[in-house]
């Protein structure tokens, strides 16, 4: 139950954090940088919303470390719906513009963290942890 509350707590910090991050003006002239370099924060936009889908998968997960897949799936779609939000709304921020990689990346930051977090973690790791324990 502990788990629980912490976990969600940090979803919700972790949440409003990608948005404030969002919505800060960038004064820095990544526009002009070469598409053809590699960008290290497309590996940045990775990690959060790694770290946001770690934050659900524990806060969700029941006293089995279990959840439905229909709400994983509800998650992940959801979450696509607020990294498109989130990319979007920077077109309208002073230096700021909307960057389909960026909003990739936040995706594919979700999958992993539902594969890695969930079925990795979860599912395997803990969950035989607590059946070999038993034993």
């Amino acid at each position: 139950m502990v788990r629980r509350i912490i976990f969600g707590i940090l979803f919700f910090i972790w949440t409003i954090l990608l948005i404030l991050l969002s919505v800060i003006p960038n004064s820095d002239s990544l526009l002009d940088q070469d598409i053809s370099e590699f960008r290290w924060d497309y590996l940045e936009h990775f990690v959060f919303y790694f770290i946001l889908t770690f934050f659900y998968i524990f806060w969700r997960s029941n006293q089995k470390y279990t959840i439905r897949i229909t709400e994983l799936i509800l998650f992940l779609i959801a979450g696509f719906i607020f990294c498109w939000l989130t990319e979007y709304i920077q077109i309208f921020i002073p230096g700021r513009s909307f960057n389909i990689l960026d909003m990739a990346s936040n995706m594919a930051g979700m999958i992993a963290g539902i594969f890695i977090c969930y079925y990795l973690i979860l599912r395997i790791l803990i969950r035989n942890y607590f059946s070999q324990k038993s034993l």
